[in-house]
């Protein structure tokens, strides 16, 4: 029979002396760190600047005298939320075991007392909260007590050591289980089943039932939480492993809450469907997938500029995939430490590396396809979206056909971030399409912004296409964001990666009355510009440069101030470039993306060349268009664009067929790929 007992966590007494050692020989300033905030804590202040913490906040906020739970720092109510998500409740835990200090574990009973004295809850209340989706008050709300509770269970399994947890304390924190499995079993909606929530929510109702099978209705919420979880798994993930909000963020902490119950199941011999393990797998490969060359994932989508790789290292343990590894730390991370213990630690240290058996790839529910030139550090890196927003319109920004460019390793290029959840104009800056690397019309954003939570007027996606082979990489999409205009307008973006030396984009509209088109080009804050002329010289103080090269006459470049948040409730000023045209009936903006470093010569040159049909017919320029690019002396590429479908033309004395067309020729040697027909 199953008592807590026979139950493992995470972690054991026995496994105390190997994570204090290996925490403080290889992880020494995350110890710093979780000591510092936990000694915070001891003292009433709270700060979040853990990596992730969804939402961060720099500052730390003292209560001089009790603490108000439902205290709103600088009137921002995701402040609340933080608090009463309470990691500070496993950092207590274990700062004692890495301190041995009993003010640890003195602030840890005394905290868990204050906030169930200040907020307790019936059951009749939380029926009674049916029409408020279940959220009773500030401090009951789904999610938030799902995270709070697996971070009371990080900490008691720490705390209960210390000599000053008694049986008080012991019933205390089981009537904190029963209040939030009864809590966690109820309140869970059609909503919750389709969003993030239900998975943080169900991560904590599985902990408690599988841990403490004892307290009375465990068995049955165990059922529900195995139920949800593969329920959620079947719809919140799509097959290529991205979760449904399109949010690097919001999927790495759905990942965490797939992650946790299999790693316990594991330890406990607990069946799990297998539609759970194996969608976890898939989200580990979805975040490989666009991971950056600097470990960090995509700002995309109310995402932060998070390193990723304790994700992918702990991926690789479970898993025992030597890919993961290979883009995650050389050791097991400081929280991998806590979950595996000494045997994953030796198993992560035998596990092969292996290159992962993709590079450029299509996430092709999702919409983000990715081109990269290798798996190093040092490679060039870019992320396009060409996807619809995500399911339930709350985390997806107005982003169509944005794009993140990284080279030799360095940011140029990049998404703005979020910056905030308040609603105000910040937010609304933040997520609207300017704020993009995209293209927009008459200054309309493509979506309407309805609020910081909703949409109207949602665009769809439009000619999704992709194509990669060892020569190139190639994605086009438009989307229907401004057929809503008085004059409807067409829109694509195509983007050609001719490996590993320099991206083509070809922006296109259609309309029937004048319009005036922008792309616009958001900069790393570190980035300097020189625009002096008609190029776009951008260089990193590192000797990495980008010029973004415009073969279109007509485009006007101008130099604009923009904010740059790569974590919540912080931002910092940036530079954006703006190229602008106006036309009607067909527009292009073609433009060239071109690497380079410092101290070595930059052998390039591009101009646009004609185009002849099969009756030598010479092409205009709203049906073809067709560059030369000659690099290092005798090494040049063709490159044909039909903007009228499939076509077959002559052009540099060469015949090809096909909509978009690769010609390579190195000396005498010449080879032509079909990119599209």
């Amino acid at each position: 029979m199953k008592n807590r007992e026979t139950m493992r966590f995470f972690y054991s007494p026995s496994d105390k002396y190997f994570i204090q050692e290996n925490c403080k020989r290889y992880w020494p300033h995350e110890v710093e760190e979780v000591i510092e905030r936990a000694a915070l804590a001891c003292e009433n202040t709270f700060v979040f600047t853990h990596r992730w913490d969804m939402e961060r906040c720099e500052d730390p906020y003292t209560f001089k005298n009790s603490i108000d739970w439902t205290f709103r720092f600088q009137g921002d109510f995701e402040w609340t939320v933080n608090l009463n998500r309470a990691r500070f409740m496993a950092e207590l835990g274990q700062a004692y075991w890495l301190t041995g200090e009993e003010r640890f574990a003195a602030s840890f009973i005394r905290l868990m007392k204050d906030w169930l004295r200040q907020n307790p809850v019936t059951e009749e209340e939380i029926h009674q909260s049916s029409a408020r989706q279940y959220n009773v008050k500030d401090t009951w709300r789904k999610l938030d007590s799902g995270i709070r509770i697996t971070n009371w269970l990080k900490g008691f399994f720490c705390i209960q050591e210390s000599e000053q947890w008694g049986e008080v304390e012991q019933e205390a924190f089981i009537r904190a289980l029963e209040l939030h499995g009864l809590y966690l079993s109820i309140a869970y909606t059609p909503h919750d089943r389709q969003s993030n929530w239900g998975f943080l929510e169900t991560n904590g109702l599985f902990q408690i039932a599988l841990l403490f099978p004892e307290i009375e209705g465990a068995s049955q919420w165990l059922r529900l939480a195995e139920e949800r979880l593969e329920a959620m798994c079947e719809l919140q993930v799509f097959e290529d492993g991205m979760h449904n909000e399109q949010s690097p963020m919001y999927h790495h902490e759905v990942l965490h809450c797939l992650f946790e119950p299999v790693l316990l199941a594991n330890i406990n011999q607990h069946p799990l469907p297998r539609k759970v393990r194996d969608t976890l797998n898939t989200m580990f490969t979805a975040s490989l997938s666009w991971v950056k060359p600097d470990g960090r994932q995509p700002m995309i989508s109310d995402s932060d500029h998070t390193d990723i790789r304790d994700i992918l290292t702990q991926g690789a343990v479970l898993y025992q995939r030597g890919d993961l590894k290979s883009r995650g730390y050389a050791v097991v991370d400081y929280e991998g430490i806590w979950y595996f213990g000494e045997n994953g630690m030796k198993n992560y240290q035998a596990l092969p590396k292996r290159e992962p058996a993709f590079g450029s790839t299509l996430l092709a529910q999702s919409g983000y396809s990715v081109m990269r030139t290798d798996w190093s550090e040092e490679a060039h890196y870019l992320l396009f979206d060409g996807g619809h927003m995500d399911i339930i319109r709350a985390h997806g920004h107005d982003d169509f056909l944005h794009f993140d460019l990284t080279v030799f390793g360095t940011d140029f290029l990049l998404d703005t971030g979020r910056y905030t959840y308040m609603e105000n104009e910040e937010r609304r800056y933040f997520k609207e399409s300017f704020q993009h690397n995209t293209t927009s019309v008459d200054d309309f954003s493509i979506s309407v912004y309805e609020n910081s939570w909703s949409w109207g007027a949602i665009a769809q996606p439009t000619n999704g296409y992709w194509n990669s082979s060892q020569a190139f990489d190639y994605v086009q999409a438009g989307h229907t964001g401004y057929k809503r205009l008085e004059d409807p307008v067409d829109v694509l973006r195509q983007i050609l990666f001719v490996k590993p030396y320099y991206w083509i984009i070809v922006d296109t509209f259609r309309s029937q009355a004048e319009h005036e088109f922008k792309q616009h080009f958001h900069f790393d804050e570190y980035i300097a510009l020189d625009t002096a002329s008609a190029v776009i010289n951008a260089q990193a103080n590192n000797g990495i440069g980008l010029n973004i090269i415009s073969l279109e006459e007509a485009v006007v470049l101008e130099e604009q101030a923009c904010w740059i948040s790569k974590h919540y409730n912080q931002k910092a000023p940036s530079r954006k470039m703006t190229a602008t045209q106006t036309g009607k009936g067909f527009t292009k903006f073609v433009t060239a993306l071109v690497p380079w470093k410092q101290n070595e010569t930059l052998d390039f040159s591009i101009n646009k060349i004609d185009t002849f049909d099969t009756r030598n017919r010479k092409q205009a320029e709203n049906e073809a268009t067709a560059i030369e690019v000659k690099r290092g002396g005798s090494d040049a590429e063709v490159i044909v664009f039909s903007h009228q479908g499939p076509f077959s033309c002559q052009c540099s004395g060469a015949q090809m067929t096909g909509e978009v067309l690769l010609l390579k020729r190195q000396g005498e040697q010449e080879q032509t790929w079909v990119v599209k027909v």
